[in-house]
């Protein structure tokens, strides 16, 4: 009999509802049987390939563990362990679960290592090897005509020329704030406009976390001074009745000059006074952190780290990972509406399927394996429920919006029709006091209106020559025939439909516009409402801001986390929350609702609660967006614990 295995193999998947055949699943091995019946396989032959498919050899218990980790296996599977004919559930009986389902034991995370190479030429590397040159050249940065100079430039001589010799960071950032000190924030730039080392965040962030490692670089009080003072009057010359300040502003260089205070004594409060020398640092990029002395980059990199340090004590180099932050009002988490799903399964899940999901978090889709995808899916499947209100689900209240804006255009079109019109016939300074308006209530940018006014233009150019009603389609459309290369969503294109339909702040367009304002804000509420209401999402909560907040890596001392003058420290934790772990800290973290704002808070019995950050939900772009933000603050009194704390250590 002649089999075609390939073509059966490829059948099956394509009948069975995962794309994955299991041999040990039941229904599988009926279309098997099916499928083979259809290739002219005879009874006997069938049984028999069930039989042998049934009964799985193996050299080792070693290797049938393997298999099972991989396959879904049932304890009554049949199995031959070495020349003992047994079935799984009595070679494994520990490791299957009441369900019989085969238990994953979740991938252990490797240890890291914080030792450093001491024999390394890090001060070489970053002055006269690859780290000291940019990517981004001379000349491709010169025919950039998206970088537009501010008026008062610096010289490259001049900003040396407060720069210790030789630079104990990569030379190549001196060209990369030199670029950013004399460029203006002005339209759609990105840090990578600058340098090929590009960092996340926002450009005024990255450029902040540049400033920042270079004046903690500078070890000598006096010119550190005056390389923050020679900064802040640059940034002040080109803000002065300019139109476009500099990226750099002084709010930045003031953060970063208390950052270097705060970490300079953090330091003498673990070491003493005179007792550390620092080195060299480095921002979070593989190669310059490898460079520092870590082994493995990946391994080894801190939770949250924006840069690092290395400083001498003792005659030891060691390593100092800091997260920073501008201030105690920044971010400490800013997520997305992907984030409920996350919630709701991390509060429901059962103890196996908690720890196996949790070593699954984090990963790309390309990264799992077929059963891991297939356990992901069954998890939503479980617990994204009916029972979840639909006004919390992100997917019901994104096709309710999308259908409102759909339904405004169409009803209003005549109207918004004449209001393109009339936008189009204004004078420019007319259609900056439209787009100003308009600025403010889509809540953008400072410079989004005069950035902006030409592409919007260009859009109502567009639409006016659009037959047939308008839609979001056909905005769509025109946005494609505009950015042909740029990828557009329906983020953007709602956007779009937003500032038409708020054109006329005195028509029905307007008062059609202001309900779907209406039910993005219900959405945010009853997202909120459910976290706080719900005592498994708000269990979820908890869990799952734990995988970004970085509590665990500042208790631990793996990292400390700086918000401009503030350390939050290991040894700083511990005085305030008076636990020596992050594991005895969680145990006693729960979610409080009043007084408002609604907080995580530490609390034991009998002691006072000590509230860490606030909680806040809202849009994501009120009307146009297809998320909600969840965002986490520090909490003004847990500010004033640090603040304390740290300053009782001076």
């Amino acid at each position: 009999m002649k089999n075609n295995w390939n073509k059966i193999l490829n059948e099956l998947s394509y009948r069975v509802s995962t794309g994955i055949p299991d041999l040990s699943n039941e229904q599988h091995l009926i279309k098997l049987w099916d499928i083979l019946k259809e290739h002219k396989w005879s009874v006997d032959a069938r049984v028999e390939l069930l039989k042998n498919l049934n009964e799985l050899e193996f050299r080792n218990k070693a290797e049938l563990q393997k298999y099972a980790s991989k396959h879904k296996i049932k304890p009554d599977t049949k199995v031959t362990v070495g020349d003992k004919e047994t079935t799984a559930g009595e070679e494994l009986p520990d490791n299957f679960n009441k369900d019989g389902e085969y238990i994953i034991e979740p991938e252990k995370a490797p240890k890291k290592n914080k030792d450093l190479d001491q024999d390394i030429q890090t001060e070489d590397e970053f002055n006269e090897g690859k780290l000291s040159e940019d990517g981004v050249s001379d000349e491709d940065f010169e025919k950039n005509k998206k970088i537009v100079p501010v008026d008062e430039p610096m010289s490259l001589e001049e900003l040396e020329s407060i720069l210790p010799k030789p630079l104990p960071f990569p030379k190549k950032y001196v060209k990369v704030l030199h670029r950013l000190l004399n460029t203006k924030n002005k339209g759609k730039i990105t840090i990578s406009d600058f340098t090929d080392a590009a960092g996340g965040g926002t450009l005024e962030s990255t450029a902040g976390e540049i400033v920042s490692m270079i004046g903690m670089s500078i070890d000598d009080e006096e010119q550190a001074n005056k390389f923050f003072d020679t900064l802040a009057e640059h940034a002040e010359k080109n803000d002065k009745g300019k139109k476009n300040k500099g990226i750099i502003d002084e709010s930045w260089v003031e953060s970063a000059r208390k950052v270097r205070q705060g970490i300079r004594d953090r330091y003498d409060r673990a070491f003493g006074k005179g007792n550390w020398k620092l080195k060299n640092s480095s921002w979070d990029i593989k190669e310059e952190v490898e460079a520092l002395g870590v082994e493995d980059y990946r391994r080894d990199k801190g939770f949250s780290t924006d840069v690092y340090f290395t400083l001498e004590v003792d005659g030891v180099t060691i390593l100092d990972e800091v997260s920073l932050k501008k201030d105690k009002n920044a971010n400490l988490l800013n997520s997305t509406s992907g984030r409920m799903l996350d919630i709701i399964i991390r509060g429901n899940a059962t103890t196996e399927e908690y720890e196996r999901y949790n070593s699954l978090y984090g990963k790309l889709t390309s990264e799992l394996e077929d059963d891991d995808k297939e356990f992901l899916k069954e998890m939503k499947e479980k617990y994204y429920t009916e029972e979840i209100p639909d006004n919390v689900k992100v997917s019901v209240v994104k096709k309710k919006q999308e259908k409102m804006h759909n339904d405004n255009l169409s009803k209003n079109n005549d109207a918004i029709r004449k209001d393109i019109d009339n936008f189009l016939s204004m004078s420019r300074e007319e259609q900056l006091v439209v787009m100003e308006r308009l600025r403010i209530s889509l809540n953008q940018a400072t410079n989004w209106a005069t950035n902006n006014l030409d592409d919007y233009i260009k859009i109502m150019e567009g639409l006016k020559n659009t037959e047939g009603e308008l839609s979001l389609d056909n905005i769509k459309s025109t946005l494609k025939k505009l950015a042909p290369k740029k990828s557009i969503g329906m983020r953007d294109t709602q956007k779009t439909s937003a500032l038409l339909q708020q054109l006329n702040p005195e028509s029905e367009t307007q008062k059609d516009w202001e309900k779907i304002v209406e039910n993005s804000h219900d959405h945010a509420k009853a997202t909120a409402n459910y976290l706080l209401s719900n005592d498994k999402a708000r269990e979820g909560l908890l869990k799952s801001i734990r995988e970004d907040f970085p509590l665990q890596a500042l208790m631990s001392g793996e990292e400390s986390m700086h918000l401009a003058d503030l350390s939050a420290d290991k040894d700083t934790l511990k005085n305030i929350f008076g636990v020596d772990s992050f594991e005895e800290l969680e145990q006693n973290l729960k979610v409080r609702e009043t007084p408002e704002p609604a907080s995580i808070v530490f609390s034991v019995k009998g002691k006072e609660e000590i509230p860490i950050s606030t909680i806040n939900t809202r849009p994501d772009g009120i009307g146009y967006g297809g998320s909600w933000k969840l965002e986490m603050k520090v909490h003004p009194k847990f500010a004033e614990a640090l603040e304390e704390q740290n300053q009782k250590g001076k």
